[in-house]
């Protein structure tokens, strides 16, 4: 009966939960376009429309349990509404979640065609509006609430990590042509955001397939006119290729900063990660890097306390760390993801060894960010802006440092150009030197 009511009634506002990452943020602009060609528009209070989307993460088991406390609070404050489920946890982990009608659509290849199907279902007052659409060529216009925009040119991933769900959850690697991709960056740049993030589920895979390369794209959006700042978003670094460094290095569009994933230092335990390189190669890829590119920052993750990681595998973890000296480390202390190979191997590390090892190596990775921002004291340096609040603005310079000073005239999106004078743990400051 209840179903009955809300197809007599056309649906008006839309809500979208998102939840994870930059490739999740990306998909939710999709859902968000799709269902305004829909014909509904944005609720302004949240709570009050009439088709809610929860775009969910399924990464780790925490951000899974978050995704269904999400759901479940969804359906608790807003009884009325109709609560779609999409993304990487829309899968069979959720389907006990909420009470029915909830509709589920889990990533992968056609998943924006499936959502469209369900919304055909439902009584949108342009029904049939995403019939014929694809994933790969939606492209979007807008990144709302943001300065930066991302932009997802490449989805899926093989690679195979022993502790990583994603290739289960997002399904084999595809990619975004690049004439959607330019199509897609132009319209961006055109709308007015002056650095777009080149993102995927593992980009460096990007071109495998049909003979293309991440340089070639990088190549073609450099080139388009008016384009602003360009930052890709994370590689492996067997993907930092002769040709990628040579397409970087010749374009001053593309911002020298690289997040470079690592996870370990050890080569014992990028064996058993199923990583596809040793510490030696990534060293090799960081030192082609920096001969090729200005001062480039480069930020990376590493997981503390995986399985069979010993006192001497942590070390030689941390020293990696050390030499390499990152401007950024994100570190996570290592939690079984269900149905991994890495949840099923032996020598699991007790928890509180684990976040020992996590709080030294967070310390150590504070004192290398506060190292390289003090690089650039008595500098002049680019910073996009992405907020101005009492006198102050704030935002991101070329390689990726957080950036303040005083202003009474600079505006969101601007690019102003500063003296560096002091150095924090959290960025720089200075003052406007124009």
């Amino acid at each position: 009966m209840k179903n009955a009511l809300m197809n007599e009634n056309k649906l008006a506002t839309y809500g979208v939960n998102v939840l994870g990452c930059k490739v999740n943020q990306y998909d939710a602009q999709q859902i968000e376009q799709l269902l305004e060609d829909y014909g509904l528009v944005r609720a302004e209070v949240p709570g009050e429309a009439d088709v809610i989307v929860v775009h969910t993460c399924g990464v780790t088991a925490a951000a899974a349990q978050k995704s269904r406390q999400t759901i479940r609070k969804m359906q608790r404050h807003h009884p009325l509404a109709q609560v779609i489920v999409t993304g990487c946890a829309a899968n069979e982990e959720l389907t006990q979640v909420g009470r029915p009608p909830v509709f589920r659509v889990p990533a992968g290849a056609d998943w924006l065609q499936r959502l469209a199907a369900q919304l055909d279902s439902l009584a949108m007052p342009n029904r049939g509006a995403g019939r014929g659409i694809e994933t790969d060529t939606f492209t979007i216009s807008r990144f709302e609430g943001h300065t930066r925009a991302f932009m997802k040119v490449q989805d899926g991933c093989d690679i195979g990590c022993s502790y990583c769900i994603i290739p289960r959850l997002r399904k084999a690697p595809r990619d975004k042509a690049i004439e959607d991709a330019v199509r897609e960056a132009t319209a961006l740049t055109e709308a007015g955001y002056r650095e777009i993030i080149v993102t995927g589920v593992s980009v460096g895979l990007y071109g495998r397939e049909t003979g293309s390369s991440l340089a070639e794209l990088l190549r073609h959006l450099a080139a388009i006119p008016e384009i602003g700042r360009i930052r890709l978003s994370s590689l492996h670094p067997g993907e930092l290729t002769d040709e990628l460094l040579e397409v970087w290095g010749s374009s001053p569009h593309i911002m020298p900063h690289l997040h470079l994933s690592l996870q370990s230092g050890s080569n014992a335990i990028l064996a058993a990660m199923r990583r596809g390189y040793t510490a030696e190669e990534y060293a090799d890829a960081v030192a082609r890097a920096r001969a090729a590119l200005d001062t480039p920052a480069f930020t990376t993750d590493v997981i503390v306390g995986f399985p069979g990681e010993t006192d001497a595998c942590f070390e030689e973890s941390y020293a990696f760390c050390k030499a390499i000296g990152f401007s950024q480390l994100h570190v996570f202390t290592y939690s079984p993801r269900p149905r991994t190979l890495a949840a099923t191997m032996a020598n699991q590390v007790n928890g509180a060894i684990a976040t020992k090892r996590s709080e030294r190596l967070r310390a150590l990775g504070e004192r290398m960010s506060l190292d390289y921002h003090r690089r650039f004291i008595g500098k002049q340096v680019e910073v996009l802006i992405e907020g101005v609040r009492d006198g102050k603005a704030t935002g991101y310079t070329r390689h990726y440092i957080p950036a303040t000073f005083e202003t009474t005239t600079a505006l969101r999106r601007q690019i102003a150009v500063i003296k560096a004078s002091e150095a924090t743990l959290s960025g720089i400051s200075g003052m406007n030197s124009l």
